[in-house]
C-alpha cells in the first residue's frame, strides 16, 4: 500500500460521496446538539478546494476506461463504505491476498496517472511559453 496514494483516494472517496448526495449528509452541528451542549469536535466544514479530488477523479476515470477491474477495486475498497477485506474479496470473487495485490496495482496505476497529469501540464506550459515567445 502506498500511503500517500491511499490518503488521496480516501479524500477522493469522501468528495465523491458528498458530491453524490449533494452535501446533504448528517449535519456537523444541529439545534438539538446546541441545546444539550454536545459539540462535534471534528466537523468537515465546507468544501472549498476540490482541485486535488478532481485530479484523482480524472485519473480514476482514465483507469475505468483502461482497466475496469482496477476501477472495481477502487469502488469496493474506497466507495462502498467500511467493508472488511473478507467482504471485499467476496464481492470481487477472489482471495484476500488477491485483493491486496489488486489494491497495490491500483495505487501504482493512480501514481502513474498523477505523473502523466503532471507531464501533460508541463507540456501545456511549455507550449504556451513557445506561443508567447512567437507572439512577442
Amino acid at each position: 500500500m502506498i500511503e500517500y496514494i491511499n490518503k488521496r483516494l480516501i479524500e477522493w472517496s469522501t468528495w465523491c460521496k458528498r458530491r453524490d448526495d449533494g452535501g446533504l449528509g448528517y449535519p456537523s452541528k444541529s439545534n438539538y446538539c446546541s441545546l444539550v451542549q454536545i459539540h462535534v469536535g471534528a466537523c468537515a466544514g465546507p468544501i472549498t478546494e476540490t482541485a486535488a479530488q478532481e485530479e484523482i477523479e480524472l485519473v480514476i476515470v482514465r483507469i475505468r476506461a483502461k482497466s475496469p477491474q482496477q476501477f472495481e477495486v477502487a469502488q469496493w475498497f474506497y466507495l462502498a463504505g467500511s467493508l472488511t477485506v473478507k467482504r471485499i474479496a467476496s464481492g470481487l470473487r477472489c482471495s484476500e491476498v488477491t485483493v491486496y495485490n489488486r489494491l497495490h496495482a491500483l495505487h501504482l496505476a493512480v501514481m502513474d496517472g498523477l505523473h502523466d497529469l503532471e507531464i501533460e501540464a508541463q507540456d501545456r506550459a511549455e507550449a504556451q511559453r513557445t506561443v508567447s515567445k512567437k507572439v512577442a
